[in-house]
């Protein structure tokens, strides 16, 4: 059966992950990392499915969907090594058919949101 819905030991990760936003925790952590992103992998692909019946999207995996979890500290003035949320974006297909979908998971700041961007 296809999730949902989040599972509290999801926000429960990513509270700990905030409070503990260093590669000595997340190593220790990855196991747990990994169930939990799991999770939302599973509720990315019901999310798409359920997307896809209104809305003519990019074929794709939830995993797929998903952005990477390891921040670019590069181009970001937090340097903190890790996101402290999941997030993943829906693509609308064809040209004609710009923009497309957002979603954010984050305890205290979870959204989903739509629109296209244009320079």
């Amino acid at each position: 059966m296809p999730a949902t819905s989040i599972p509290k030991s999801t926000l429960d990760f990513l509270k700990a992950l905030r409070d503990n936003n260093n590669r000595e925790w997340f190593t220790a952590n990855k196991s747990r990392y990994q169930a939990e992103h799991a999770h939302v992998v599973e509720f990315a692909e019901a999310l798409l499915a359920r997307m896809g019946q209104h809305d003519q999207l990019v074929p794709m995996t939830g995993k797929q969907s998903l952005f990477r979890i390891y921040r670019d500290v590069r181009f970001s003035k937090d340097k903190s090594p890790y996101k402290s949320h999941f997030s993943g974006t829906m693509k609308r297909d064809t040209k004609w058919l710009r923009g497309g979908y957002y979603f954010h998971i984050e305890p205290g700041g979870s959204f989903v949101g739509g629109g296209f961007w244009g320079p």
